[in-house]
């Protein structure tokens, strides 16, 4: 916890530790943590492998399966380049996946059609399903992984489900900005506590509209809460309380 005191000797402002990119790559290792447990159980043969989608989830799941096989990353926006490893290899054609031991798939809504997932010949495909524990009506209709599943050659077929905190889909940033609204809920119900501000951003937008990355990864740097009040509390504890309740895991839907 840190802390130092605010306008007057009796106000402390307290500062998390944890900032927004502490709690993202918590919530990525969460979910490469089961993806990885379901791929290894497989046993078989990974020499290429490919990612398809260089945002967050994407890109730690680039980092570990490097461990294991050579692995291309493809995203359709050229800047998201900047997040991928020097030995990983980066990718703007779909056609890449034809040759892949290994599809992993984490572009969720409006993501990888279902007509390119027909290309997949490679022995194992995993889909990252967007829909969560809280999805809405809507957001379920336009999920199409199923169609990509069934539409694949592959003979091991898998979906990363992620839930825990009833969030409306299961998006990293999603789930990230869901932890920072209800710690900060949690912090204003303390007695004493006079405000507190959460780390939020539109970070999309920096990265897809403005296309910058440099600003996204500072961005992120920024403490997840800040808190005046006249009691210190711990801000991290909160946080860690809600990354606790995430959970992911595989279902194997292979034909």
């Amino acid at each position: 916890m840190k802390y130092d005191t605010g306008i007057t000797s009796e106000v402390f402002t307290v500062t998390s530790r944890m900032r927004i990119e502490d709690i993202i790559k918590r919530i990525t290792e969460i979910k490469c943590n089961a993806a990885l447990d379901w791929i290894n159980s497989l046993n078989v043969n990974m020499e290429n492998s490919v990612v398809v989608g260089a945002y967050l989830t994407g890109i730690e799941l680039s980092k570990r399966l490097k461990r294991i096989s050579n692995v291309t990353v493809i995203d359709i926006y050229p800047h998201l380049e900047k997040f991928v490893e020097n030995d990983v290899e980066f990718n703007s054609d779909l056609m890449k996946i034809k040759d892949a031991d290994l599809v992993v798939d984490t572009t969720g809504l409006g993501g990888l059609r279902p007509k390119i997932a027909k290309l997949i010949n490679g022995n194992v495909f995993l889909v990252e399903d967007p829909v969560s524990d809280g999805s809405d009506s809507l957001i379920r209709q336009k999920n199409n992984i199923i169609n990509r599943l069934r539409l694949s050659n592959s003979n091991y077929r898998g979906i990363l489900k992620t839930g825990g905190l009833n969030s409306k889909t299961s998006g990293t940033m999603t789930l990230t900005v869901e932890i920072l609204r209800k710690s900060l809920e949690d912090v204003l119900k303390r007695y004493g506590v006079l405000y507190g501000i959460a780390g939020m951003e539109f970070y999309e937008g920096v990265l897809f509209k403005e296309k910058d990355v440099d600003k996204f990864l500072r961005l992120i740097k920024k403490p997840a809460l800040t808190v005046s009040t006249l009691e210190p509390l711990s801000c991290d504890e909160i946080i860690e309380k809600y990354l606790k309740e995430i959970c992911s895991e595989v279902e194997n839907v292979s034909l």
